[in-house]
């Protein structure tokens, strides 16, 4: 049993209106732990269209298209944690441009 531990943390971004801005996360541990992603330190609920979560060999991705002004402009944080020991986080934040 291992606690888990952030081995890929997302990277700060810069995206243009009407672009696509993509987090990568990847932990691990024993069990291998939940990825979970929050905005605001507010859990990301997958009912938003524009974002999607993607979980694939213990790498998480987070994918906001299309990227809009004044309300994606935020510090995004992944979660992992497997019952195991305390969760742990890393976070990064977007910056969207306006841009013709």
């Amino acid at each position: 049993m291992d606690p888990p531990e952030i081995i890929k943390k997302p990277v700060n971004q810069g995206v243009r209106v009407g672009g696509v801005a993509t987090f990568f996360c990847a932990a691990r541990g024993d069990p291998q732990p939940t990825v979970i992603w929050r905005k605001n330190s507010k859990k990301i609920m997958m009912t938003q269209s524009r974002y999607t979560v993607y979980d694939a060999n213990g790498v998480s991705m987070l994918r906001i298209e299309p990227v809009r002004a004044g309300r994606d402009d935020a510090p995004y944080e992944c979660v992992a944690e497997n019952g195991v020991g305390d969760a742990v986080s890393a976070e990064a934040t977007l910056t969207v441009y306006e841009g013709k």
